[in-house]
C-alpha cells in the first residue's frame, strides 16, 4: 500500500510499504481523510524532541471499516464510516486507574508513536473506532480536534450565565467556540489574524478582537474579566493574556501545546480564587454529537484539500499560509 513517510525535517514522500497486519482485536480501516494539525507540523519540521525519524504521521483520521476482528459481535460493521480515536493509554498506571487516562505515564498515539493515517489503510484496536454514520470521511477526521474541544469544555466545569473567552482562533480555539455556541454560551475570541476573527464571528462568537487591542476584553466583560478562559494559541503571549483576562473566581483552561512556563501569582489563587487546569486528549462521543449537529460550521474549517500524492504540498500549505488556513485535509 501507499504511505506518506516523513524521513527528516521538512522531508515527506509517498512510498510503497507493506500492508498492515492486524492483531487480535484489531480493525483494518480504509483511510478516507486526515487532517493536519499543529502537532503534525512541529513533528514534520523536526521540532518535537520526543519523536524521531522516519515517521508515519496523521492522527486526525476518518475512514471506512475494511475488516473487523474474527468473531467480533459489536455494533460496528464493514463499510461503516468511522472516526479514529488516536489516543492509546496503557489502562494500568495510576492515572489510568483513577480515570485520568490523558495523563497516562505510557501514553501513545496513532500518528505519533505509532504508524498514522497518512496511508491507504490503518490498523487500530476496535475500541478506538467511533461510528460516524451520516458523516463524510472529512467530517469524521475533524471529530478529533472537536474531541479536544469537548475535553476543554468538560474541564472548565461551566456554570450558568458564565462568559467564555477563547485565546487563539486556530482549529482548537474555533472548535471550542462552535461547541460553546452550540451550548448557548456567550463567547469572545481573540486572534491577531483578521480572517480568523471574521470566521469566529461567522461561527457564532459574540465578539472578536485583536490581542493587541487594549481594553477589548475588559469592555466585553464589564471590567470583571472572563469567567472561563481557554488558552488555545500555545503562544507565550497568549498564556500571559489568558491569565490576566481570567476574572475572580474564574477558571483558566490551557489547551494550546507549548513548552512555555506559566507564572501564576499566589494571590491570584488565594484571593481571586482562580483555578488553572490543562486539557489534552479528547472526548469522542461528545465531539461526534457536536460535529453531527453543526456540519455547516464544521465545513468552514477546511481551507484546502490535497490528495495523498501531494502530501508534501499539503504540509507546505499549512506551514506557509497561516493567514488563510484553518485546516488542511489530505484525502487518501
Amino acid at each position: 500500500m501507499r504511505a506518506a513517510v516523513t524521513s527528516g525535517p521538512g522531508v515527506i514522500a509517498v512510498e510503497a510499504v507493506p500492508d498492515p497486519e492486524p492483531g487480535p482485536g484489531d480493525v483494518v480501516v480504509d483511510v478516507g481523510a486526515v487532517g493536519l494539525c499543529g502537532t503534525d507540523l512541529h513533528m514534520f519540521l523536526g521540532e518535537r524532541h520526543d519523536t524521531g525519524f522516519p515517521l508515519r504521521q496523521g492522527h486526525e483520521v476518518g475512514g471506512t471499516i475494511a475488516a473487523l476482528p474474527p468473531g467480533y459481535r459489536g455494533p460496528l460493521r464493514v463499510g461503516q464510516t468511522v472516526a479514529v480515536d488516536p489516543s492509546l493509554p496503557c489502562g494500568s498506571c495510576r492515572p489510568c486507574v483513577r480515570g485520568a487516562w490523558s495523563a497516562c505515564r505510557a501514553f501513545r498515539a496513532v500518528g505519533v508513536a505509532l504508524p498514522g493515517g497518512l496511508a491507504d489503510r490503518l490498523v487500530v484496536p476496535v475500541e478506538q473506532l467511533h461510528a460516524a454514520d451520516g458523516l463524510t470521511p472529512v467530517e469524521a477526521a475533524l471529530v478529533e480536534p472537536f474531541s479536544i474541544a469537548a475535553t476543554a469544555i468538560a474541564r472548565a466545569e461551566l456554570r450558568g450565565g458564565e462568559r467564555l473567552l477563547v485565546i487563539g482562533a486556530g482549529p482548537i480555539g474555533l472548535a471550542i467556540t462552535v461547541t460553546a455556541v452550540a451550548a448557548g454560551r456567550p463567547v469572545m475570541i481573540t486572534d491577531p489574524l483578521p480572517a480568523r476573527r471574521a470566521l469566529a464571528l461567522d461561527l457564532g462568537a459574540d465578539a472578536a478582537a485583536d490581542p493587541a487591542e487594549e481594553g477589548a476584553v475588559a469592555e466585553w466583560t464589564g471590567g470583571e474579566g472572563a469567567d472561563v478562559v481557554f488558552e488555545a494559541s500555545g503562544a507565550r503571549a497568549g498564556l500571559t493574556a489568558a491569565l490576566a483576562a481570567t476574572g475572580a473566581g474564574g477558571r483558566l483552561v490551557v489547551v494550546g501545546v507549548a513548552a512555555h512556563e506559566l507564572a501564576v501569582p499566589v494571590p491570584r489563587l488565594l484571593f481571586d480564587g482562580i483555578s488553572v487546569v490543562g486539557a489534552r486528549a479528547g472526548l469522542f462521543p461528545e465531539a461526534l454529537r457536536t460535529v453531527t449537529a453543526n456540519r455547516a460550521a464544521v465545513a468552514r474549517f477546511v481551507s484546502a484539500e490535497y490528495p495523498l500524492v501531494d502530501v508534501a504540498a499539503a504540509f507546505r500549505h499549512a506551514i506557509d499560509r497561516p493567514a488563510e488556513t484553518v485546516k488542511v485535509v489530505v484525502s487518501c
